[in-house]
């Protein structure tokens, strides 16, 4: 293997090869950019302009950033200092945060408006047309006016300890929690369309396939008991396949763009994995970096993913995962 650095506005590059024998014959170049937070980064979505993504992180703090250049395009400080805990983004610019502080902020530049109404930490947030809708561990629901800032409807259910929230396209709200059941809303009422099965661990995320016909959701557990990704029809109303191969809890799951049945998902294990048709087709293990926290997925097969110690983005190619930027 061979290695060198240099160092070209602050971002230092490292070039590989894997030796004789090796599965791939080929040079890869790995950036490698400063941290933009301390401790771990929670979580990520896109942002509007190609190669930005916002990240949240445990300091407090969120960032919109660039990684083709490596530079934070701009800080989203949260005056609280309370760890940021769920972002999403839109094509338009609109980027949303939720905070273990209880509040969920709308960001116009460095400035933001603030949403209160929820009791506990915010564990998700998603973006519903003219509508912010955010849920938390105090087992509610909120759907939130941008416009005018104020609360259109609040849905509290016992024991739904909200993880995650996400759209299918039309008005079906998707949602994992902790009392092990995925839930569909309609978000024009955030009236309770239909209830899953309930499962042995707890769902503890979700995502919806471009075409808006499956879930997937990832499974608390421990020592591989546990940790399955599933799959769930929104047709048919009926859980599709469970995935086996992680040995602790699975944080976050992410369909590729327009594919029907291409996961990738990221756990506690360190471990990623891609998924499609219901079988495991490539792993990587991502040493030094701790649990992924969250993983987005794009097009091309690029990923990003979030770790208790920075941001790792990958290219799949010839099925296995090729490292191309770390600890940013």
């Amino acid at each position: 293997m061979k290695l060198f650095t240099s160092c070209m506005g602050g971002r230092a590059s490292r070039e590989e090869k894997d030796p004789p024998g090796g599965r791939h014959q080929r040079r890869t170049t790995v950036h490698r950019f400063s941290r933009v937070h301390q401790g771990t980064v929670n979580c990520l979505a896109e942002g509007a302009s190609p190669d930005t993504i916002i990240t949240g992180g445990g300091d407090g703090n969120a960032t919109l950033f660039d990684y083709s250049s490596g530079k934070v395009v701009r800080y989203l400080r949260h005056d609280t200092g309370k760890a940021v805990t769920a972002v999403v983004g839109s094509k338009c610019g609109r980027i949303v945060t939720g905070s273990r502080d209880t509040c969920v902020r709308l960001w116009d530049g460095t400035t933001a408006t603030t949403f209160t109404g929820h009791t506990l930490v915010v564990t998700a947030v998603v973006l519903s047309g003219d509508r912010i809708i955010s849920g938390s561990r105090d087992n509610c629901i909120n759907a939130w006016d941008i416009a005018t800032s104020k609360l259109l409807y609040s849905i509290t259910e016992s024991r739904n300890l909200i993880t995650s929230l996400t759209m299918t396209g039309g008005h079906l709200l998707v949602q994992t929690s902790e009392d092990k059941r995925v839930r569909l809303w309609d978000t024009r009422n955030l009236e309770l369309v239909h209830v899953y099965p309930v499962k042995q661990y707890i769902q503890s995320c979700c995502d919806v396939n471009t075409a808006g016909t499956l879930i997937v959701t990832g499974s608390n557990g421990f020592n591989g008991s546990g940790c399955e990704v599933s799959l769930w029809d929104i047709r048919n109303r009926m859980l599709v396949k469970e995935m086996h191969g992680h040995e602790e809890s699975v944080n976050t799951v992410r369909f590729f763009p327009e594919t029907t049945e291409m996961v990738v998902s990221g756990s506690k294990d360190s471990l990623l994995k891609v998924w499609d048709k219901g079988a495991e087709i490539i792993e990587k293990r991502l040493p030094g970096q701790g649990a992924i926290t969250d993983v987005i997925a794009y097009r091309n097969k690029n990923i990003i993913c979030s770790t208790n110690n920075g941001c790792v983005k990958l290219t799949v190619d010839d099925q296995d995962f090729v490292v191309d930027m770390l600890c940013f």
